[in-house]
C-alpha cells in the first residue's frame, strides 16, 4: 500500500472510531523507526561480525607467519653451525696437521681432530631433526664426505711423522735406515696379500727383516703398516667435499627462501 493509500485509511478510521489523526499517524511512525533501527542494527552486527572475522583470520595469518619465521631463524642457526662446524674440521685436518712435526705432535693433532668430528656429527643431527628431508640428506652426505677428507689427511699426516722418525734415526742408524728405505717399496707392494694365499714365500722373510730393522733403531711395529698400507679408495657413491659443501648450501638456501606461489 502506497503513502496515498495509508492516508486515506488514516482518515477513515478517524471519521469512523473518531481516533485522533495525530496518534494515528505517530503510530505508522514509530513502527516505521522500529522497523528502521531493527534493519540498521542487523546492517551494523553484519558488518561488526564481518571485521571481526577479518581480524581474526589476519591474527591467524600473522601467528602463522611468525610461526613460519621463528621456524626459518631456528633452522638457519642450525645450519649454519652445522656448516661452521664442517669447515673447522676439514680446516683442523688440513692446516694443523700440516704444520706437525713428528709423531708425538701428530698423534696430538688426531685427537684433537675427534673432537671436532663429534661436535660436526652432533650438529648434523639437529640439522636432521630440524630438516626438512633434502636438507637432511645433504647433512649426511657433506658429514661423510668431510669425514674421508679428513682421513686423507690424516692418513698422509701419519705417513710424513713416520718418515720423519725414521729419518732421525739416520745419524746413529745410518746402514739400518737405508735398508728400511729399500725395503719399504717392496714391502708395499706384497701389502695386500699379507694373509692370503697370494702371498709369496718371499714376502715373509722381508717382513721379518723389517721387524729387526725397526727393533734396532727402536722404531714401534705400528709404524710399518703405516707406511706400507696402501690407502683405502674413496666410495664411489660419496661425491667430493666440494660437490657436497654446495649441495648442501643449495638445498638450505632452498628450505629458508621457497619459491613465492605464482598468482592465479
Amino acid at each position: 500500500m502506497d503513502l496515498e493509500g495509508i492516508a486515506a485509511l488514516t482518515a477513515a478510521a478517524v471519521a469512523v472510531v473518531g481516533i485522533p489523526a495525530s496518534l494515528v499517524m505517530g503510530r505508522w511512525q514509530l513502527k516505521g523507526a522500529l522497523r528502521g533501527a531493527e534493519e540498521t542494527a542487523r546492517a551494523g552486527q553484519a558488518q561488526a561480525d564481518a571485521s571481526y572475522r577479518a581480524a581474526l583470520d589476519g591474527a591467524r595469518a600473522q601467528g602463522h607467519n611468525d610461526h613460519l619465521q621463528w621456524r626459518r631463524g631456528v633452522q638457519r642457526e642450525a645450519y649454519a653451525a652445522f656448516l661452521q662446524s664442517v669447515l673447522s674440521y676439514t680446516d683442523g685436518a688440513k692446516n694443523d696437521l700440516s704444520r706437525a712435526s713428528g709423531q708425538e705432535e701428530t698423534l696430538a693433532c688426531i685427537a684433537a681432530l675427534r673432537g671436532l668430528e663429534t661436535d660436526m656429527s652432533h650438529r648434523g643431527w639437529v640439522v636432521r631433526l630440524e630438516g626438512p628431508d633434502d636438507v637432511a640428506q645433504a647433512a649426511v652426505t657433506l658429514r661423510h664426505s668431510a669425514t674421508l677428507l679428513a682421513l686423507v689427511y690424516e692418513q698422509h699426516a701419519r705417513r710424513m711423522a713416520a718418515m720423519h722418525e725414521i729419518d732421525a734415526r739416520a745419524h746413529v742408524h745410518r746402514r739400518e735406515v737405508t735398508r728400511i728405505w729399500e725395503l719399504i717399496p717392496v714391502a708395499t707392494g706384497f701389502w695386500r696379500t699379507i694373509g692370503t694365499p697370494e702371498m709369496e714365500a718371499g714376502s715373509e722373510a722381508v717382513l721379518q727383516e723389517l721387524r729387526d730393522l725397526f727393533s734396532t733403531c727402536e722404531l714401534p711395529g705400528g709404524m710399518l703398516a703405516t707406511l706400507c698400507q696402501p690407502s683405502e679408495r674413496a666410495p664411489v657413491d660419496v661425491p667430493t667435499f666440494d660437490e657436497a659443501i654446495t649441495g648442501f648450501i643449495h638445498a638450505a638456501r632452498i628450505a629458508l627462501h621457497p619459491a613465492e606461489p605464482t598468482a592465479p
